[in-house]
């Protein structure tokens, strides 16, 4: 992100790792909690730099995660407003996603069994939290919404702070998150053309939202093999 001039792009779109020990094929997920949050402030600080006046970003999180002996349990969504807020972001808004069938299902950890002493209380619930840098209004462009029932539905749907979310099951990468999110990020806040970043492209996710959307898009991503996974993708 080091090398994108100052103010130059729209919005950014990503899923970030959440340092919970998956097992990436180049990521360390297994850093201290110190070491998570200096990482973090280091990417969305270069993400407040490349942003212009009015850019936005949009975060899938959880809303709190176990790191266990490296953190313990960890309230995410108030790691991540803290970090962007001493940043100098904005809130731009907070969206809690209804899944079908969260992770709870999967649940078999639960602590001391039927008695007060130990419970293990597991949150399965996910959100996107958006922030903007300086200027929430962007002004004019051409939007996804027209002037139609169907569209003035879907826009009611996506200000509701409410996103029925359907999570990605099939991927080749570890932790691929849903098209759900960055195709209606995209369609509520930017218009064609605009230049979209996703920091952590993993399986190509948001490229693939761009393209849909007429969106000319930037992705980083370490994993060479990931790389590849997501060149193929965007090119199908």
């Amino acid at each position: 992100m080091r090398k994108l001039p100052k103010e130059s792009v729209d919005l950014v779109v990503t899923s970030p790792p959440y340092n919970i020990g998956i097992e990436y094929d180049v990521w360390n997920d297994s850093l201290s909690l110190k070491e998570y949050k200096l990482y973090t402030r280091a990417w969305l600080e270069q993400v407040y730099r490349i942003l212009k006046k009015a850019g936005r970003i949009v975060l899938h999180l959880p809303y709190a995660v176990n790191m266990r002996t490296r953190g313990g349990r960890v309230l995410m969504l108030q790691l991540y407003w803290e970090i962007l807020q001493n940043l100098g972001f904005n809130l731009g808004g907070l969206i809690d996603l209804n899944e079908p069938q969260p992770h709870l299902s999967k649940l078999t950890a639960w602590g001391s069994w039927l008695s007060a002493s130990a419970p293990y209380i597991c949150c399965p619930k996910e959100c996107v939290l958006i922030a903007y840098k300086e200027i929430w209004n962007r002004g004019k462009g051409k939007p996804y919404f027209q002037n139609s029932l169907e569209h003035k539905r879907e826009f009611i749907e996506l200000v509701s702070g409410v996103w029925k979310y359907q999570p990605q099951t099939a991927s080749k990468t570890p932790a691929a998150f849903g098209i759900d999110i960055p195709l209606k990020a995209l369609k509520l806040l930017s218009f064609e053309n605009d230049l979209v970043l996703d920091p952590f492209m993993g399986s190509g996710t948001t490229g693939v939202a761009c393209l849909k959307l007429n969106r000319r898009f930037i992705g980083f991503e370490i994993s060479g093999e990931y790389c590849r996974i997501a060149r193929e993708r965007i090119r199908k």
